[in-house]
């Protein structure tokens, strides 16, 4: 996905012809809950795809991290790394778990669709959704959002 995402952005979202919404699946336990707070709390900067990009380059680090206060140590380090990002607000938000019930909330609802593991991709339009699981190529996602675009 390191190299399909941005083709996707460039050919679809920039266009204005699809619009990419980002949703968490919390199952890998504590990992999972201090990443997504980590992107949730940048959100609130107008910051979460910045983050979400660190995360998804670093996730052998965050594999190597064990326990909240060290997931948590971590994302803060990540955030020093997001310009522009309020270091003061994200430690705070991440210390808060101000995003949590949310983030749990939306987890529990993907699970009511059958959405429990990740990546699975929802291509909706014109009245049809097309789930696509796991990682594939920019041509497999073209095709789908090409035949829905008709």
């Amino acid at each position: 996905m390191l190299t399909v995402e941005p083709k996707l952005i460039e050919q679809y979202v920039k266009t204005g012809k699809v619009k990419m919404v980002f949703r968490d699946v919390l199952n890998h336990g504590d990992r999972s809950l201090r990443t997504s707070e980590a992107a949730a709390c940048a959100g609130q900067q107008g910051l979460f795809w910045q983050m979400h990009a660190i995360l998804f380059e670093r996730q052998s680090e965050v594999w190597g991290a064990s326990g909240s206060d060290a997931l948590i140590a971590l994302m803060n380090h990540y955030g020093k790394q997001v310009p522009k990002l309020d270091a003061n607000a994200l430690n705070t938000c991440l210390r808060s778990n101000a995003t949590l019930k949310q983030l749990q909330a939306a987890d529990a609802e993907q699970r009511t669709r059958g959405i429990v593991s990740q990546p699975i991709f929802e291509i909706s339009g014109n009245g049809t959704t097309r789930r696509i699981a796991g990682r594939q190529s920019f041509e497999v996602f073209s095709t789908a959002i090409d035949a829905l675009l008709k």
